[in-house]
């Protein structure tokens, strides 16, 4: 068994790719990182990946991908697949899928490295292998479809998981192909006939129905959608895993694209329909969202004039965030033509008698004129990074949904979010950007493999101010490591909730020693000597228990002592003529 990821005093662990080097680093807020590991030359040959729980990390190599683990990132297995460029994991980390442009051969019976070479003569000329990740052998392989053999945008991945690794699909021609992971068979023997299937995607949690019990275990459930074709519309379905049962199903019609977005908890699930007028000239976005907790799924859709570009869910929430613009063909990239609108339910009464509230989706505030491009919500909720990137001039604008505070008269009081920009920062050669498992803090960096312009990273906390930045010569990856899921109860998340402020005056010490060696050694003498007279004081009890004296207690009247302190809060200078 592999030994889960160490925790030194609570602080997370990042992975750094600069030049031919990976390290592993203990992240200290504005201090040095402390290296988990010296940085390896040469580790991997084009990147590196965490496993979603961050068990296992993986480095390539031409052979394939090898597995790396354990405190001091021993490695654990190797995958034979030559040429591999594209990885990928199931959601519980029980398989790994690999791709590779070279089709798989297979070896001659007397080949010297036959008894070590995972792929048999069924796998001739396959290029897609799911692994499994314990054993570290190939637990079924693919080919390629054929319109895939000559694309030269790969969709990725090509395999999605059910929320507990027990099915796995792919889309085929006119049909879905749905497995059961315990031998990778076919569903039923045989395939889900769906004609025109273009995409799908798994919901990422367990969802469950109004009309299960509470004991009833979580249904695994997939959505997928269809164009128009043969004078019939469009649609968008949801399908429960393993009956294969649609629950729903939405029509559709002048549709050009559909992208879907489930919500963390699988309790929503939005389809960003993009369409175009009947002239083709045009075009234009709906937001159909499915409600998938409440009695017959009903479907809520929000027309919009603009075209939108991105969305994202609040983590375990059910507020969204997008960037749309209106559709126009040659438009100029040097313009602020972007719109971000932040969303919330907005709850009015319909039946005073019965007390029903109906909910709808409402932007309740709407910026124009941004060059914003990119979205990020902390994993934890309420903040967002809403940014622009690009080589230069990029800007990460920092947001609080939950802002503690006076709420501004352009939101509608009848959202419960009061947003607040908190914080803009500038970051010249901006690539990617990474909230830390906690939520805390996001790393932003520069990468020498989108252009040579400042390469290195920037961490801020989660109201914007800067903690740490370096600038690292060839600097090409961050990643944080993902965390496992919480092992403490609803009891002891609720006990540790109740006791924040205490924690948090004993995590702001450990901060305090760690910035400051003269301030360590006093706090930890003066530690050490309350310790000692403690332990004196319990001993000096017990023995006058053990003679028969009790401590007597003098009653006295309290005695309240005012002490007035003085303290120049200004000082200021006046010549006098």
């Amino acid at each position: 068994m592999l030994k889960s990821m160490p925790l030194k005093a609570g602080r997370d662990q990042f992975v750094l790719h600069f030049n031919d080097d990976v390290g592993v680093y203990w992240y200290k807020k504005n201090l040095q990182p402390d290296e988990v590991i010296a940085p390896r030359q040469n580790w991997t040959s084009l990147f590196m990946k965490f496993s979603p729980k961050g068990t296992y990390l993986c480095s390539i190599f031409p052979g394939g991908v090898q597995s790396w683990g354990a405190e001091n990132f021993e490695r654990i297995n190797r995958f034979i697949h030559p040429g591999v460029r594209l990885v990928d994991f199931s959601p519980n980390e029980k398989f790994m899928v690999t791709l590779s442009p070279e089709p798989i051969s297979a070896l001659p019976d007397d080949h010297p490295g036959k008894s070590q070479y995972p792929f048999g003569p069924e796998s001739e000329g396959h290029k897609l292998v799911i692994w499994d990740l314990q054993t570290g052998l190939p637990a079924r392989t693919f080919a390629l479809p054929p319109n895939l053999e000559k694309t030269k945008t790969m969709p990725w991945p090509l395999i999605k998981w059910s929320f507990d690794d027990k099915y796995c699909a792919r889309v085929g021609p006119d049909a879905l192909a749905i497995y059961e992971t315990s031998d990778f068979s076919l569903l039923e023997k045989k395939l889900v006939k769906i004609e025109g299937i273009v995409d799908f995607e798994f919901a990422p949690a367990g969802v469950r129905f109004a009309t299960n019990k509470k004991s009833d275990p979580l249904e695994a459930v997939l959505a997928y959608w269809t164009p128009e074709q043969n004078n019939q519309t469009a649609k968008v379905s949801v399908m429960q895993v393993p009956s294969k049962k649609v629950l729903r199903t939405v029509n559709l019609n002048q549709v050009s694209d559909v992208k879907m977005f489930w919500q963390q908890d699988a309790k929503y699930l939005c389809c960003k329909v993009d369409r175009h007028t009947k002239s083709k000239k045009t075009m234009f976005t709906n937001l159909e969202i499915f409600q998938l907790f409440e009695r017959d799924i009903p479907v809520e859709k929000i027309e919009l004039s603009e075209i939108v570009l991105s969305f994202q869910w609040e983590p375990k929430g059910h507020r969204f965030v997008t960037i749309s613009k209106t559709y126009n063909p040659n438009d100029n990239p040097a313009m602020a033509n972007n719109t971000v609108s932040f969303y919330d339910f907005e709850e009015a009464k319909v039946n005073s008698k019965l007390a029903s509230v109906l909910k709808k989706w409402v932007a309740f505030k709407v910026m124009k004129e941004k060059y914003s491009n990119d979205l990020l919500f902390s994993p934890k909720g309420r903040f967002i990074v809403v940014s622009t990137i690009k080589p230069i001039g990029s800007v990460l604008e920092f947001y609080d949904l939950d802002f503690d505070g006076e709420k501004p008269k352009d939101q509608s009081s009848k959202v419960s979010s009061n947003l607040k920009l908190i914080r803009s920062q500038e970051q010249n050669g901006l690539s990617a950007l990474k909230w830390d498992p906690s939520g805390r803090f996001i790393a932003a960096w520069s990468s020498a493999w989108k252009h040579k312009i400042e390469n290195g990273y920037k961490i801020y906390d989660q109201v914007g101010q800067l903690v740490r930045e370096e600038l690292v010569d060839g600097f090409k990856d961050f990643n944080w490591r993902p965390r496992p899921a919480s092992l403490l109860s609803a009891s002891d998340r609720k006990k540790v909730r109740k006791n924040l402020k205490e924690y948090s005056v004993q995590f702001d010490e450990i901060d305090t020693m760690e910035e400051d060696a003269e301030q360590r050694e006093i706090i930890l003498k003066r530690k050490s000597l309350l310790s000692e007279w403690t332990s004196w004081r319990e001993s000096v009890i017990a023995k006058l228990e053990k003679l028969g004296y009790t401590e007597h207690q003098t009653k006295r009247k309290a005695e309240v002592i005012e002490e007035i302190k003085e303290e120049v809060l200004e000082e200021s200078e006046e010549v006098v003529e």
